[in-house]
């Protein structure tokens, strides 16, 4: 009886731990402002980490066997954290978003020099007296 309440607390704790790196993730996309393909990205490594972080409780509980009550335990851990914490993630994430955008709108040497980093394409802008390689609108004629 001991073993199995050790194993069911151990699976309740990775279950909490991960919850928590699953709304540290999504605390991340919101502050960053990721896009869909970062996004699945993210998805993707949470998942493999999930995956072996699952195996190596089922070492630990049972020499690598999957039992019902380590995935029982570890969903609810993970549910129970997710649920208690989320607001608070996305609070955080949203208040870092916002922050972010505030300080990088004071820093305009900063904006300059990444610009600069990327340059947009070579023809795009004329010089004084110089073409710029785009074609005008054609007049119409007026009859």
């Amino acid at each position: 009886m001991r073993g199995q309440l050790e194993a069911a607390c151990l699976c309740l704790v990775t279950g909490a731990a991960l919850g928590c790196l699953f709304l540290l993730c999504k605390g991340a996309r919101l502050a960053l402002g990721l896009g869909k393909w970062a996004t699945a990205l993210l998805d993707v490594l949470f998942c493999l980490f999930c995956g072996a972080a699952a195996f190596l409780c089922a070492l630990a509980v049972d020499r690598g066997r999957l039992r019902l009550l380590q995935v029982v335990c570890q969903g609810l851990g993970a549910w129970a954290a997710v649920t208690g914490l989320d607001p608070l993630a996305e609070k955080l994430g949203s208040f870092l978003r916002k922050t972010f955008c505030r300080l990088w709108g004071h820093l305009p040497r900063g904006r300059a020099f990444v610009r600069g980093l990327f340059p947009g394409k070579p023809g795009a802008r004329a010089e004084n007296g110089k073409k710029s390689g785009r074609k005008g609108k054609k007049e119409e004629k007026k009859t």
